[in-house]
């Protein structure tokens, strides 16, 4: 059994889908791995080790399943931090930060639908998350939908754009203004 399957669970699965990656996949992985500073990979992987330890007492920890996620994520082995994320969404569903730490993950893999959907789910829990409308922005742009994707980025960003409606009835609106003044 790989370390991705023994730390997802059957519930998280069906709930949660992800399929295993393709093998330039995972290199471009181990690649981001040997470029991480030994110091950061050292703090990485002694936070893996502190939430394993948590996870073993208590296995039902949702913060032990995300920040074991959030230092694998970190040290580029995504496909077992989503995993860990799967463990905690499945513990609390709701967990926004795990929902968006999980799209992050999944557009490192070029899984981009995977992300989208998991940015939306954020985003229909916690609508005006910033984190998940810029990584909705990013899966979006990653899948050609570029309008769509500049609408998350201005919601990521604060921007709120009129409508074409309320374009409209703004100029409708100046325009009875002038006549009436003439």
């Amino acid at each position: 059994m790989s370390s991705t399957q023994s730390f997802q669970s059957s519930h998280a699965r069906s709930r949660y889908p992800y399929q295993q990656t393709t093998s330039t996949r995972n290199s471009q992985s181990t690649r981001l791995q040997d470029s991480i500073d030994p110091r950061r990979r050292l703090e990485y992987e002694a936070a893996i080790a502190s939430c394993d330890r948590t996870i073993a007492r208590q296995p039902d920890d949702v913060n032990a399943w995300y920040e074991r996620g959030q230092a694998q994520a970190n040290l580029g082995s995504y496909v077992e931090a989503i995993a860990s994320f799967n463990k905690a969404l499945a513990l609390k569903p709701q967990h926004t930060a795990a929902l968006v730490f999980r799209a992050v993950a999944f557009i490192h893999l070029s899984c981009y639908e995977e992300a989208l959907l998991s940015c939306n789910t954020a985003l229909a829990i916690q609508p005006h998350h910033s984190e998940a409308w810029l990584f909705r922005g990013v899966a979006l742009r990653s899948l050609h939908r570029y309008q769509a994707a500049y609408v998350s980025y201005d919601n990521a960003l604060g921007i709120r754009r009129p409508s074409l409606w309320q374009n409209i009835l703004r100029i409708l609106g100046c325009f009875a203004s002038r006549n009436r003044q003439h």
